[in-house]
């Protein structure tokens, strides 16, 4: 409700579904002997990921984990919520280094990560920013253009593309013409202007001529070119994550798996040019999502916000347990305030808890605090820390200024005049929105949302 089309990136590691107690459905840990615990699985990802794609903005991405026991049922159901068209990759990390004697038939080594957009045609790439390893690619200059910077060379052929007539053509050059072994590239008017302008580089070789293209480390709007993302993540591996729990825990038992932080960031790093994105996990587990973003954060000054969110896991069997308390928010703590001689990362995080409220309760008795927040949350970036109490309550400034009246009699006009000398702008929101505009003519004035009141338990 409140960040729906906001989130740039989500990542979830959600239940593996292995029968091996790592999956709780309605209390109740399923088994391996479950004749229904695909199907349980399955809509219990479903409800999740219809959420998930509404709280994506246009330009947004989902990374999921998975591994062999629901990978085909979690493709479906990932090409049904979001569309065949909008898959971008399934990854692969390598998660071990070795190992198996356990294993019966073959030693399993990788698990996998599924890739999706919200909408592929609003994503221009998904890169990583510029490194040494990418820098290193690009060791030639020229001394008459010195100022386009390094470059690397490309071949400008290709036989790896379907046949296109118009990418069979010859380039000229030093009285002769130059033919691609099947095609090129580029469109030919592409390629006479590259020539034009310096941007090819032809040699004669024992084989023939060998045309590549320049590709500099610097584009045309002045900004490093970036690496793309690979396919194949190679570590880190999982003992990193059971590690990193331990050292900042104390217990490397208190979380079982736990992804490593490295991995995550890996991930991530493709926000390098959205320095204030959300990123979403709502299978928060021990907390490596939150601990990536403040590294990443940390890596280059970034204002990146994250929202954790996850159950207690307790269960009949464990009445008690809090994983958010005891293992998420404790392990982000220690990240933002150090441990261990190792330093704090800047930044810092709200727990909340999340407080059931019976249907009808708001018919007995209407809280205006509960309204208040939903509103603010709905419109502003920023909470007022309490109610401001009296008739007219209000946050915000300029066009976001926020008035919320919690009644409409004789004593709510003259506080409601004297709020909108200082901000006309204002939207005031209303249980009684015609009575307020005959008031106030002039103001931007709006109802309670309909679907806030449901949401509340209130019903006209």
């Amino acid at each position: 409700m409140t960040h729906a089309g906001r989130v740039k990136c989500i990542y979830i590691d959600p239940p593996y579904n292995t029968g091996n107690r790592d999956f709780i459905y309605n209390d109740r840990f399923i088994n391996k002997e479950d004749g229904w615990r695909h199907s349980k699985w399955i809509e219990f990802m479903h409800r999740r990921l219809i959420l998930a794609k509404d709280l994506l903005r246009e330009d947004g991405v989902i990374f999921v984990s998975i591994d062999d026991n629901e990978l085909f049922h979690l493709g479906m159901l990932m090409n049904e919520v979001f569309g065949e068209g909008n898959w971008i990759s399934t990854m692969i990390w390598k998660k071990s280094y070795g190992g198996g004697a356990k294993a019966k038939h073959i030693v399993g080594l990788h698990e996998y990560v599924l890739c999706y957009a919200c909408n592929k045609g609003a994503i221009e790439t998904i890169d990583l920013p510029p490194s040494d390893e990418v820098r290193r690619y690009y060791k030639f200059t020229d001394e008459k253009f010195a100022e386009r910077g390094p470059y690397r060379l490309q071949p400008l052929a290709t036989t790896s593309m379907d046949a296109r007539p118009n990418l069979r053509y010859s380039v000229p050059f030093e009285g002769e013409e130059i033919w691609p072994e099947k095609q090129w590239q580029w469109a030919k008017e592409r390629a006479l202007t590259a020539l034009a302008n310096n941007e090819l580089s032809i040699n004669k070789t024992k084989k023939g001529w060998s045309v590549n293209y320049k590709q500099y480390l610097f584009g045309s709007d002045g900004e490093e070119r970036a690496a793309k993302m690979y396919s194949v993540l190679d570590g880190p591996y999982t003992q990193a994550g059971t590690g990193e729990v331990k050292d900042l825990l104390g217990d490397g038992k208190a979380f079982s798996f736990p992804k490593p932080s490295n991995m995550v960031l890996a991930l991530l790093r493709h926000l390098h040019q959205d320095k204030n994105a959300v990123v979403v996990d709502f299978f928060a587990g021990s907390g490596t999502t939150g601990h990536a973003v403040l590294k990443l954060n940390a890596e280059d000054g970034g204002s990146r916000q994250f929202i954790l969110v996850s159950s207690t896991e307790a269960t009949d069997e464990e009445p008690d347990k809090n994983l958010c308390r005891d293992v998420c928010a404790k392990r982000l703590k220690r990240v933002c305030e150090g441990y261990g001689g190792v330093g704090g990362l800047e930044g810092g995080f709200a727990y909340l808890r999340i407080e059931k409220m019976e249907p009808g309760r708001l018919l007995r008795r209407l809280q205006h605090e509960q309204v208040w927040i939903t509103l603010q949350m709905l419109h502003l970036d920023a909470l007022t820390p309490e109610a401001p109490g009296g008739i007219v309550w209000a946050a915000g400034e300029g066009r976001r200024r926020l008035i919320y009246l919690t009644q409409t009699n004789e004593k709510t006009w003259g506080p409601l005049e004297r709020a909108l000398e200082e901000n006309r702008r204002a939207t005031i929101y209303t249980w009684q929105p015609e009575l307020v505009k005959h008031h106030a003519p002039k103001a931007t004035v709006r109802p309670i949302p309909k679907f806030l009141m449901e949401r509340l338990g209130i019903h006209s």
